[in-house]
């Protein structure tokens, strides 16, 4: 078994020494690995989500919800850098990054392990342009995928509760940095993902890569609209 591997299969089981080792220097293999998972964790569950509308649309946010993920991650490694700062952890802009990409890694092999639930939920779901109905089910498919991706993040960030504590120079300081970093990380993530929209389409609108208008309206919007259809 090679290297890549098996740091895999250990990240996969939450192993607490790797995680310390890859977040306590960055190497060529770890970083490798990371963004290998991301590639495969999400573009795995990203083709389950664009599946509803055909296979171009799951092939487009096969590509997009990794791409979701590293630009979340470069916006919010200065600002996290920057606030664990000001909290007095001790952690800068480069030891931010390098939580930030594990953490994306974990997530992404959360989203994974998920892609079974979305793929049979899609195949379950009608398309967008059956009847009445269609902006009700399209509300719920995105009020579901919105709670799996927040609960692969929640979740993935709790893992790293720990080592923040411990790389810091005062835990209590890394508490409040790691939680300031997961409310960052949910709102920078969240509103990035709809300048990338769609996902799958809209009843009414054509499937492609991007929006004409990617700046009209933000997903706390979307959210609520989706509640209300779905109710």
């Amino acid at each position: 078994m090679n290297p890549t591997t098996q740091n895999a299969i250990a990240l996969c089981r939450g192993d607490n020494g790797l995680l310390a080792d890859w977040i306590g220097a960055a190497r060529t293999g770890s970083v490798r690995c990371c963004l290998l998972l991301i590639a495969l964790g999400c573009g795995t569950y990203g083709f389950t989500v664009g599946l509803r509308n055909g296979w171009e649309m799951g092939a487009y946010v096969a590509v997009k919800l990794p791409l979701i993920l590293l630009i979340t991650l470069l916006l919010n490694g200065l600002l996290n850098g920057l606030l664990g700062l000001v909290v007095g952890s001790g952690i800068g802009v480069r030891k931010s990054l390098q939580f930030l990409l594990v953490g994306v890694a974990i997530m992404a092999v959360i989203l994974g392990a998920l892609s079974p639930v979305s793929f049979f939920a899609t195949l379950n779901t009608p398309s967008s342009g059956d009847g009445s109905g269609g902006y009700a089910w399209h509300g719920a498919s995105l009020l579901m995928h919105t709670l799996l991706i927040a609960f692969a993040g929640i979740v993935a960030h709790a893992r790293l509760l720990q080592h923040v504590r411990e790389f810091s120079d005062r835990s209590r300081a890394g508490t409040v940095a790691f939680f300031a970093w997961l409310a960052g990380n949910l709102f920078v993530g969240a509103q990035v993902s709809w300048n990338l929209r769609p996902y799958f389409v809209s009843p009414g609108l054509k499937v492609e890569f991007l929006r004409d208008d990617p700046f009209n309206g933000n997903f706390y919007e979307a959210v609520w609209v989706a509640i209300k259809n779905v109710t």
